[in-house]
């Protein structure tokens, strides 16, 4: 292979190489990485605000619940002195009554209370199961995004490795001028800085070649690399 079909060979591996990385920085599955984690953080989230939300329930049910233990506790207590021995006065015995059933109605109050409770806390405790079996399902899904994407990266990662081989032997087979020339001028013309002269102009450039630079350009020796007059990139005779 000439010098020149080496220049060619440099430049299309630079390309590839650009392409590839390209590719990799905005691979599909990347995304489908990051949504299958933001619906996971969606997910936690809710479960999270559902656990305080349910444990504020769960803490006036327990409040309730200790008030209907004290209460229970009062009305042993009651019921003992009334159906026991102490009592030495109907008066007494009519005062013990009343707070019996002043407790009972509380009593009653209390685990109406604690029934509503547990009947508001119910939905959530359903939700918090859907989102459990919601919770591992993303957790898959996350998981086999992110094979996917390894899967993919390690292809690209292979061509790159691949591409790179490639463009160290055309380096090493170019003349010290020709490559320093063609990484001078690549930040300016990219995937077209070496370009084939067409026989009247430069085809890589928007603009016609003068004839007088044109006939210039013709009588060089095949292989010879030129400048581009007019834009400046490295045209192969």
């Amino acid at each position: 292979m000439s010098a020149m079909e080496d220049l060619f060979a440099l430049q299309d591996e630079d390309v590839l190489t650009g392409q590839l990385k390209y590719r990799k920085a905005r691979l599909p599955e990347a995304d489908a990485v990051v949504a299958a984690e933001s619906a996971r953080v969606q997910i936690s989230s809710e479960v999270a605000d559902l656990r305080i939300e349910r444990l504020d329930h769960a803490r006036r049910q327990n409040r309730f619940e200790g008030e209907v233990a004290a209460v229970e506790a009062r009305l042993a207590e009651l019921d003992q002195r009334l159906y026991g021995s102490a009592i030495t006065s109907p008066k007494e015995a009519t005062t013990l009554q009343n707070e019996i059933a002043s407790l009972r109605r509380r009593q009653n109050d209390l685990e109406g209370q604690v029934l509503e409770i547990m009947e508001l806390v119910e939905p959530f405790d359903v939700r918090l199961e859907e989102l459990a079996v919601a919770s591992d399902a993303a957790d898959e899904a996350i998981a086999a995004a992110l094979v996917a994407l390894a899967e993919v990266e390690v292809v690209i990662v292979g061509e790159l490795a691949e591409s790179a081989t490639r463009r160290e032997a055309a380096v090493g087979s170019l003349p010290a001028d020709v490559l320093a020339r063609y990484q001078q001028s690549l930040p300016s013309f990219g995937s077209s800085t070496v370009v084939r002269f067409s026989g009247a102009d430069c085809s890589g450039c928007p603009y016609s070649m003068p004839s007088m630079e044109a006939d210039r350009v013709k009588g060089l020796a095949a292989g010879t690399l030129a400048d581009c007059s007019e834009c400046g990139r490295l045209v192969v005779c």
